[in-house]
């Protein structure tokens, strides 16, 4: 049985575990009941999906109960994640989700680590807003008393919990856990509002990801222009797992080696037909355009692969998570324009 299978069957199993048996020890533990069989047989049925997965229960938005089965961060847990959800079978009183949500009341939530009380309300960060990202230095009082990996794991908790993980694993970029407070800190309840805000220049009013164009110069100084959807980030496209790039030559060349008004409609109709055969099943999501290789525009196609990198602090226990990844662009400096939408400029 190969992955994909093994990984279909595991998920049916689990939802037939889950109306059977499961959903009722889940809300007999809510209610107060034992939960060494709940635990012992859902870690069982989550591993079984992949190994690697966190699951919780959280408050529902409107009543009732949410199961999230999340990847916690890991770029390689994110399809078996969305698969769970997918094939997620409606109960009353319960939904389900494959992102951690945040809390509808996160300032006034009080947590028990490692023996101690914190008040989620007394977090504070400093926000950097980068070109498609913002890096965010956060910090609590107790940062002063506990280690390098008890503040990553608070640090990520906070975070998840005023953000959410889609937004976090989306437009958040690097993050830092000082032991003091930065100069230009502000409650980190109010960051949801800064992201939403710098979120909102890179969405179409369809919702759909805009496209930023980048211009620098390849290692032999020649012109390079490339485009890129933003965020590119393989949260947005949980279920593409292969990386494609396509590689074309064209004949008319402006000065710089970019290409001429023919190839341009050339290239975009391309683009076109690229996108038609992908249908659902994938997206062109960058190009880029270069005499470094020969006069040259290769196409990057999502289903991208998030390949092995370093790893990002650990939000929990031993996993370490890894940055969400991005298409290769070619070396040299580089400056951002505006977001524009998509095929506006080349």
């Amino acid at each position: 049985m190969n992955e994909v299978s093994g990984r279909h069957s595991a998920v049916a199993a689990f939802w037939d575990w889950w109306g059977q048996r499961g959903r009722g020890l889940a809300e007999s533990v809510i209610g107060g009941g034992p939960k060494d069989d709940l635990v012992a047989e859902m870690s069982a049925h989550i591993a079984a999906i992949g190994a690697g997965l966190q699951w919780e229960f959280a408050p529902g938005p409107a009543g009732g109960h949410v199961l999230v089965v999340t990847a916690a961060g890991d770029p390689e847990l994110r399809a078996p994640a969305r698969a769970w959800l997918r094939a997620a079978v409606p109960a009353p009183d319960w939904s389900y989700a494959d992102l951690r949500q945040p809390l509808p009341d996160a300032a006034d939530t009080e947590l028990e680590f490692a023996g101690r009380r914190l008040r989620l309300g007394d977090f504070v960060v400093a926000a950097y807003r980068g070109n498609t990202a913002i890096d965010v230095a956060v910090q609590h009082p107790v940062f002063m008393d506990i280690g390098e990996e008890e503040a990553a794991q608070l640090t990520y908790l906070a975070l998840d919990s005023f953000l959410g993980e889609e937004m976090v694993e989306t437009w958040i970029g690097e993050v830092s856990w000082p032991g003091e407070p930065p100069l230009d800190a502000f409650p980190l309840q109010h960051l949801r509002t800064v992201v939403a805000d710098f979120a909102a220049g890179f969405r179409t009013a369809e919702g759909e990801p805009q496209w930023v164009v980048l211009q620098g110069t390849g290692p032999s100084g020649s012109p390079v222009l490339a485009l890129a959807q933003v965020p590119l980030r393989q949260i947005t496209f949980p279920l593409f797992d292969t990386h494609v790039a396509v590689t074309v030559p064209y004949a008319d060349r402006t000065p710089d080696g970019l290409p001429g008004p023919g190839s341009l409609e050339a290239l975009r109709g391309l683009e076109d037909r690229l996108s038609e055969v992908l249908g659902a099943d994938g997206r062109v999501v960058a190009h880029q355009s270069t005499t470094a290789c020969a006069c040259c525009m290769p196409m990057s196609t999502a289903r991208p692969r998030p390949p092995t990198g370093s790893p990002r602090r650990p939000r929990s226990g031993t996993r370490a998570t890894r940055r969400p990844w991005s298409p290769p662009t070619p070396a040299g400096p580089w400056s951002t324009t505006s977001p524009v939408e998509a095929r506006t400029r080349r």
